[in-house]
């Protein structure tokens, strides 16, 4: 029986059972095999974990260029607008990011993204309130590169 294939299998995600009854083998051979490889250096476990957060890693760049794309196509729309009203948008998106992401993320990267999220929001307010329009027309003509950025952090 060839390791490799019950090793691909395990770290794709299928159970022992499933991996037993593919190869119609017992689930007590499978474990075999899984000891085998980890006495060699081989972790099932630890490469199954790497496969599922590369998976995940995968899944949430797609999330973030879909949100990306939908936000430049949305900014071409809006440009219409007042600053103002570009700066309350960037700063609503930014907040709606965060909302959709943070709770999912306990790392450094969530911490700097609420970081930079709060700045955006700070600055957007305080332009705001002192009628800046170089502040305004610079955050809502740049917000689909600050977002970009921010993102790929």
């Amino acid at each position: 029986m060839n390791n490799e294939k019950l090793r691909n299998m395990y770290i794709k995600g299928f159970s022992i059972s499933d991996i037993a009854t593919t190869f119609g083998i017992t689930r007590q051979t499978v474990y075999n095999k899984k000891a085998d490889d980890l006495k060699n250096g081989i972790d099932w476990d630890a490469l199954a974990l790497n496969s599922s957060r590369n998976r995940a890693s995968l899944s949430e760049n797609e999330f973030i260029l879909t949100l990306i794309n939908s936000y430049e196509l949305a900014f071409n729309k809006i440009k219409e607008l007042s600053p103002k009203d570009q700066l309350e948008i960037l700063k609503e998106y930014t907040n709606t990011y965060y909302k959709l992401k943070a709770p999912l993320k306990v790392d450094d990267k969530a911490k700097i993204l609420e970081s930079i999220s709060k700045a955006i929001e700070i600055i957007a307010d305080i332009a705001k309130k002192e009628n800046n329009e170089v502040v305004m027309n610079f955050l809502a003509s740049n917000a689909d590169e600050i977002l970009a950025r921010t993102l790929k952090q």
